[in-house]
């Protein structure tokens, strides 16, 4: 008799042409992070910049996920989005998450790249130039950093200090966050926050208003490390997003994600 078993899938094809993209991508902005003025900068709205080497970066990105001759769709901030003829799977890429840090020589910044599945981010890497490290996890895969190192959120329980990382949220928020004791971060990437909590280095991420490709590969991460997410998605396709050590945690937020 034959028993058919689901294997599920591990993604390791899509991992690795994340990890080549990246790397490629990378050496340039550690190069372009040493020689600031010569940048170009525009500006696209308020506080929010992009420089040359933004476009350049995710030019590198889609050549290399191109060449894997995997034939999925590009949803990239810069240059929106690419269809193919699979539509169901799409690379989610931020080439800067933290461009405003990257611009002023803040070494706070990383690249960003998801694989969404209809609607799910099945796998995420995210890689810090600056640090080299390369935090990446697929879906029933398990979390690791720097290839195989397993991440772990933190054990926290209490938002009596834990340490918060939070952009975009009001003033009355990070003032009752502060009432409440938590040890506070503002850091102006929250793709790299969320790798920070993965591994245990943050115990709760804040964001309001940030765009998918901001958290489409953290999400992955977060829940493959035994961490917890509420995120939802406002009338202007931008996202609100809590994520947390615990699931006790989550109702400890003065934050409100249905």
């Amino acid at each position: 008799m034959i028993i058919n078993s689901f294997e599920p899938k591990s993604y390791t094809e899509e991992l690795y042409a994340m990890k080549k993209a990246a790397n490629r991508a990378a050496r340039g902005l550690v190069r372009d992070f040493g020689e600031l003025e010569r940048l170009q900068v525009v500006k696209k709205g308020i506080g929010d910049y992009v420089t040359s080497a933004d476009r350049i970066s995710e030019k590198k990105i889609i050549e290399e996920l191109r060449h894997s001759k995997l034939n999925y769709s590009f949803l990239s901030e810069e240059a929106g989005i690419e269809e193919t003829a699979d539509t169901y799977h799409k690379w989610i890429i931020d080439p800067i998450d933290g461009t405003n840090n990257f611009r002023r020589g803040i070494p706070y910044f990383c690249i960003s790249i998801a694989l969404i599945d209809n609607v799910t981010s099945v796998a995420g890497l995210i890689l810090d130039p600056i640090r080299g490290s390369v935090y990446k996890a697929a879906a029933n895969s398990g979390a690791f950093v720097d290839g195989r190192n397993r991440l772990r959120v933190s054990k926290a329980n209490s938002i009596k200090e834990a340490f918060v990382a939070y952009n975009n949220i009001s003033y009355d928020i990070v003032g009752e966050l502060a009432n409440r004791k938590a040890i506070l971060r503002k850091t102006g990437s929250v793709a790299l926050d969320l790798a920070y909590l993965a591994a245990g280095k943050y115990d709760v991420v804040i964001a309001h208003e940030v765009s998918l490709w901001d958290i489409a590969a953290g999400i992955v991460l977060i829940r493959e490390a035994g961490g917890f997410i509420r995120y939802k998605v406002l009338e202007n396709n931008k996202y609100d997003l809590i994520a947390t050590a615990s699931f006790k945690l989550l109702s400890q937020v003065p934050f409100e994600v249905a």
